[in-house]
């Protein structure tokens, strides 16, 4: 599935123009209102520096790409460095709370400011990302497997769910999993021992922090998507990959406010549908489909594909397929869908927004320390994660109402600058056409192919090499 891979850098022009942003930012976040969404924390720190002016210091931290430890060594903030770990570590404070009401607070501020489009599509994206750790003394700490490396590394699973308002992406709720459970978490005794351990009171938000750690990925995804809508976030549909899409997915999602949300969603090509009353599995419907009534296969020139449509029942659920093939790959796929009204195009537009959350994963891991931190504490590490998504929701109203509102003429300080981006982008653009023809001719896979760029910073950097050595050269023809 082609992604606009023109766009996957949002916020790389802010934060490579950090001075002009700490003062520009700290504008906006005063928009969050933040002393008031942690007004309920202020118990938790009765003495020395407030919960507010620590989280806005550590929101600083990353926007600088700097450690706790880095930010220390340079004296940028009057605290020692155990003020933050402090705050972090504390079982007290409810980050998934915090997190849920700066997003409540951006969609807010996008009303007040008339800049909410009531005609887009509105949805909720689940998917997961890697936080990689080198170590295996951090609490909660398990052997993952990694689809994107397609092998297994120590750290943990981020659950994430964001919502879409039509322009922006937003991250609303997340939590950290770990895997291997059975086989000890991929641990030998040695490395459980090393472990880092702290007892948890039930009464306190570390708890449910740890119990998440093996909580079904797919039951916390459903659980937060209905605490999102009953704060007042609403959207028509769920997007997800074919991991989640699941017959638990489908009907709890469906029971939410009497089918609110539809789903929208890749399905594995191993399941079984049924169609006038019988079961049959995919490889059946694509026979029936490629030989019995090829006059119903439709090319799609905007997507170069084949595709033919089967309404029918997954798992006594009415559901509508559409199966699709590219242009030189040998094999189907299956976009699935609970909204029996959509046309294919219309489909395929919707799920194209589920990008958005891979590119959202790159840019935290990228700029804003996402998964960086060396805290063994749990709670540190999921203090980390919610931190992360905080400054890019802050950072996503800035983008919003400068970048995207006023031409984003506050980080280009020269016209140069102007045209040297411009070249970049028509630069990039031909080369990513032409390694989208290259996919086709190999019969590679596109969207696995698309996820493998935006996940790599190797696959990155070497694409930026390229676009700079042809844009020197056209500055050498230009000169």
């Amino acid at each position: 599935m082609i992604a606009k891979l023109s766009n996957l850098n949002e916020l790389t022009n802010i934060l490579t123009k950090k001075e002009k942003t700490y003062e520009v930012v700290l504008d906006f976040a005063k928009q969050f209102k933040i002393g008031q969404i942690l007004k309920s924390f202020s118990s938790v720190k009765k003495q020395g520096f407030s919960v507010t002016s620590i989280i806005i210091a550590l929101i600083f931290m990353r926007l600088g790409g700097l450690s706790i430890s880095v930010s220390q060594k340079l004296d940028n903030f009057k605290m020692d460095d155990n003020t933050f770990y402090r705050l972090m570590n504390n079982p007290l404070i409810n980050w998934k709370s915090i997190l849920l009401s700066f997003s409540k607070r951006y969609l807010k501020s996008i009303l007040e400011k008339g800049c909410s489009d009531k005609n887009s599509t509105k949805c909720f994206i689940i998917d997961d990302t890697d936080i990689e750790k080198t170590g295996k003394t951090f609490e909660g700490i398990s052997k993952i497997f990694s689809h994107k490396e397609h092998s297994f590394l120590f750290g943990f699973k981020l659950l994430l769910i964001c919502y879409w308002d039509g322009k922006t992406l937003i991250p609303c709720g997340l939590s950290l999993h770990r895997e291997n459970k059975k086989n000890n978490y991929g641990l030998n005794k040695k490395q459980e021992k090393q472990q880092f351990k702290k007892g948890r009171s039930k009464e306190k938000y570390s708890k449910d922090y740890e119990s998440e750690l093996d909580e079904n990925k797919i039951q916390v995804a459903i659980k937060t998507i209905k605490k999102i809508v009953s704060n007042g976030i609403i959207g028509s549909y769920v997007l997800m990959d074919s991991w989640f899409l699941c017959e638990e997915m489908l009907v709890e999602i469906r029971k939410i406010k009497k089918g609110i949300l539809n789903i929208v969603g890749m399905c594995k090509t191993n399941r079984t549908f049924e169609i006038d009353g019988k079961t049959h599995n995919f490889k059946t419907i694509t026979d029936i489909y490629t030989t019995q009534k090829k006059n119903q296969v439709h090319t799609c020139r905007k997507y170069k594909s084949q595709y033919f449509t089967v309404k029918c029942k997954y798992k006594g659920m009415d559901v509508k397929l559409f199966c699709i093939k590219y242009k030189r790959a040998k094999d189907w796929t299956i976009l699935l869908t609970t909204d029996l009204s959509l046309s294919f195009v219309k489909a395929m537009e919707i799920y194209q927004i589920r990008w958005s959350i891979e590119v959202l994963f790159k840019e935290c891991k990228q700029y804003l320390q996402l998964g960086k931190s060396q805290n063994t504490d749990l709670c540190g590490q999921v203090a980390d994660a919610h931190l992360a998504m905080i400054t890019y929701t802050i950072l996503a109203l800035y983008k919003r109402f400068e970048a995207y509102e006023t031409l984003g003429e506050i980080f280009r300080n020269t016209k140069a600058e102007i045209i040297e981006k411009t070249i970049c982008e028509r630069i990039e653009l031909v080369v990513l056409e032409l390694i989208n023809k290259l996919l086709e001719l190999f019969c590679i896979d596109i969207e696995a192919a698309i996820y493998s760029l935006t996940s790599s910073t190797e696959a990155e950097n070497e694409i930026i090499v390229l676009l700079n050595a042809v844009n020197q050269i056209n500055t050498n023809k230009v000169a």
